[in-house]
């Protein structure tokens, strides 16, 4: 899977377009917002043959009792990489489930960051160090 030619430039820039925008399902809900971000990256919506969109918590919600975020990426052709080696662009997919049994998922930037957004908080960046533990992260290689 090709990324775009300077697409470090247009993550950077879709993360400054979007931090501090609230939560709003469909759009800036933390899988939402990844997908939003690789299409940036990409040019292409590399998950649309595997997953439908939502616009409700209760879409999010459904879709979340019915794939697994793993098998997603795997199937649409990302290939998992050790925390060692995760590096900007790359998908977290948390260790850790909330109330629903939803998973935290971020879209790793340069110098250590990474983007998401919680309903609390909207889209923030936070330092990737703080991911929990048990996180695992998935790459899209050309």
């Amino acid at each position: 899977m090709d990324r775009l030619a300077n697409w470090d430039v247009h993550l950077v820039g879709f993360a400054n377009e979007v931090v501090g925008q609230g939560h709003e399902w469909g759009t800036t809900d933390c899988a939402s917002l990844v997908r939003r971000g690789l299409i940036t990256m990409m040019g292409k919506d590399v998950l649309k043959k595997h997953v439908g969109i939502w616009k409700t918590r209760r879409g999010a919600l459904v879709a979340s009792k019915k794939i697994d975020p793993a098998d997603v990426l795997e199937a649409s052709g990302a290939v998992e990489v050790g925390i060692r080696f995760a590096w900007a662009g790359d998908v977290a997919v948390g260790g850790n489930v909330d109330d629903h049994g939803m998973v935290q998922l971020a879209l790793l930037l340069p110098s250590r960051k990474a983007l998401t957004s919680t309903p609390d908080e909207g889209v923030f960046v936070f330092d990737r160090l703080g991911l929990s533990e048990g996180t695992r992260f998935w790459r899209y290689v050309g």
